[in-house]
């Protein structure tokens, strides 16, 4: 989005609050909230999270876009802002009491410093890598991106599936390095900063209990999160990476029949209210 930076407050405001955060919902953007097939957000999430303010639910976004790259998208076509944000698999944005959203300064800040000092680390490790993967499959089109030299951006999912295993052997090769991926994306990162860190970040902030948490997402960058909060309810929408509804099937998750969140929502929602807090109802 034009004129704004990561590490800005972020334009707009998310709903008044209604008490203390009591139940927090985590969800991935690309794929999850906004869902694969229609390129729009669906109004009866909205509406649901309208309805559910009084309970002292709070939601939030958690992607791997930048924070410009994500408002660009997601401020025309939403009526509100989340709770919170979190961006580049690492950065984290909160709510105040009036709602405006502002940078974590500290945080933030440790994970920017994190990630120059590996781009410093990996630029000769990179450069050897970039050879090896136009030498061994000419055929995919790939790059490494212009604004973040640490992420390579395939043509399509499929061409980062064969990519794929080579920047992880190479992250596996240096201690304290991971990767994230999602569809066509792949980054490189300090291990200590991750999806899941980046919401801990705002658990803490909040205090709000892994129990009294939903993760939604559909990537594999989305597992480090479902793997932070045991006790949370993890899920993810019919088009989900393989992997990631095999994870979920394998560690008690949910996996929706539909495509989008309202669906994953709503079962949690009824689950909570009849069976397990009726505080809810």
């Amino acid at each position: 989005m034009e004129g704004v930076k990561e590490g800005d407050p972020v334009p707009g405001k998310a709903l008044p609050t209604v008490g203390a955060c009591r139940w927090l919902i985590s969800l991935d953007y690309d794929g999850t909230l906004r869902g694969p097939a229609e390129p729009s957000l669906d109004p009866a999430f909205f509406e649901m999270m309208r309805a559910w303010r009084p309970l002292g639910i709070r939601w939030g976004i958690n992607t791997g876009r930048s924070l410009p790259y994500l408002l660009a998208d997601y401020l025309p076509r939403a009526p509100f802002l989340p709770d919170f944000i979190c961006t580049c698999e690492r950065y984290s944005y909160l709510a105040d009491a009036t709602g405006r959203l502002l940078p974590a300064e500290q945080h933030n800040a440790e994970s920017r410093e994190a990630n120059l000092n590996l781009r410093a680390r990996l630029r000769q490790p990179l450069a050897e890598l970039a050879e090896i993967l136009r030498t061994q499959h000419p055929e995919l089109h790939w790059e490494f991106s212009a604004t973040d030299p640490l992420s390579i951006e395939a043509e399509d999912a499929a061409a980062m599936e064969v990519i794929a295993p080579l920047p992880e052997r190479l992250a596996a090769q240096h201690p304290g390095v991971a990767v994230q991926r999602a569809g066509r994306y792949l980054r490189f990162c300090d291990a200590r900063f991750n999806k899941g860190t980046a919401l801990a970040y705002v658990t803490r902030a909040w205090e709000v209990p892994a129990q009294r948490l939903v993760l939604m997402g559909d990537a594999h960058n989305d597992l480090d999160a479902f793997r932070s909060f045991p006790g949370a309810f993890c899920a993810a929408p019919a088009s989900a990476h393989p992997e990631v509804c095999s994870w979920l099937s394998t560690h008690g998750g949910y996996v929706s029949p539909q495509d989008g969140v309202t669906e994953a929502l709503r079962t949690w929602f009824e689950v909570r209210k009849s069976v397990l807090h009726p505080d809810l109802a």
